[in-house]
């Protein structure tokens, strides 16, 4: 019987680094959604889902097996998630947004420092991936505080800004059988995936993905008509909420399509002191200064933009991911 890694054991820079590369692999593979669903399934499954063959997909779960992140069934080939896989997804999801998600920006940062607006557009990450990441990091130190505030207000229809591949949506129709949901992105390809995983899902007649750009929707407002909560899991701050005026008219449409709607929004602000305890909320900052030409409000901002808008009652925590707040506004 091979030796299993303790899943309780803090994660070594080198068992982060091995995971993160087993745990990309599998994203690829279609392995890591099967794992994560919770249910037995069998390697066949994967061979048909990837087009890998048999031998190497049969190694693959092997090693997962050995990392404690799979374990094998009574039933011959077939394999299913353990407890410590959401951890180093959450744990690698860092990992894998800063080095593989963002290289095509901290690759070229002569680029990036001598003409910004040229390298932003000749630099462009895989929007894919970013969202696969962004989903990832902070699973289950951040987003489940967030995925609480918007049960709470059982909602009928969600409509979720920056909605990547729809995992958040997939989740709260799962839990809330009687509810809708609108997921708007800007990526082509995270939409066409989302849609993908809706269908499979069964959920194409409960969850509608639109490809655009959140700000659209000030000029035809219409999806936001009788919405019961509006979440934006960081997609504010790309609006440049510190020198354009998109953002304060986003909000104000809100506030007018769907005057009771609770908005949830999880977002950044400038780097967390002390710096030595927030390396990443300092990394998050510096990348979004330097590389994308954005500055994040600061705690007092966010709450002015609710407030200015006709959100009078804004909240502000901070849960697990360094650098990030959540805000809540009615």
């Amino acid at each position: 019987m091979a030796q299993v890694m303790s899943a309780s054991a803090i994660d070594s820079a080198q068992n982060l680094a091995g995971k993160s590369i087993f745990l990309e692999m599998g994203a690829r593979l279609g392995v890591i959604d099967l794992l994560m669903q919770g249910e037995p399934f069998d390697v066949e499954q994967v061979v048909r889902i990837s087009g890998a063959n048999r031998h190497f997909v049969v190694s693959y779960l092997a090693a997962l097996c050995k990392l404690g992140l799979a374990t094998q069934e009574a039933r011959p080939d077939r394999y299913s998630g353990t407890p410590a896989l959401p951890v180093a997804v959450n744990n690698c999801g860092y990992l894998l947004w800063a080095l593989q998600s963002c290289a095509p920006l901290i690759e070229h940062p002569v680029q990036f420092a001598n003409n910004m607006p040229d390298a932003i557009n000749t630099y462009v990450r895989n929007g894919e991936h970013v969202a696969r990441t962004s989903k990832w990091m902070g699973a289950t130190d951040f987003y489940p505080h967030a995925e609480q505030e918007i049960l709470q207000a059982n909602p009928k229809k969600i409509i979720d800004f920056g909605s990547g591949t729809c995992g958040l949506l997939i989740r709260l129709l799962e839990r809330l059988p009687q509810a809708t949901g609108i997921g708007i992105d800007l990526s082509a390809s995270a939409c066409q995936k989302a849609r993908e995983i809706i269908e499979a899902k069964g959920l194409s007649h409960r969850l509608q993905v639109i490809h655009a750009p959140v700000q659209s929707l000030i000029d035809d407002p219409t999806l936001l008509k009788d919405v019961d909560v509006v979440h934006a899991g960081f997609v504010f701050h790309d609006l440049d909420p510190t020198q354009s005026q998109v953002l304060p008219s986003l909000l104000a449409t809100i506030k007018a399509a769907s005057p009771r709607a609770k908005l949830v929004i999880a977002d950044a602000i400038p780097d967390d002191a002390p710096w030595e305890n927030n390396a990443y909320s300092l990394a998050f900052t510096f990348l979004h200064t330097h590389f994308m030409d954005r500055k994040f409000p600061s705690e007092e901002g966010w709450k002015a933009l609710l407030e200015k808008a006709g959100f009078m009652d804004v909240t502000l925590s901070k849960p697990g991911l360094s650098g990030s707040r959540l805000i809540v506004g009615h």
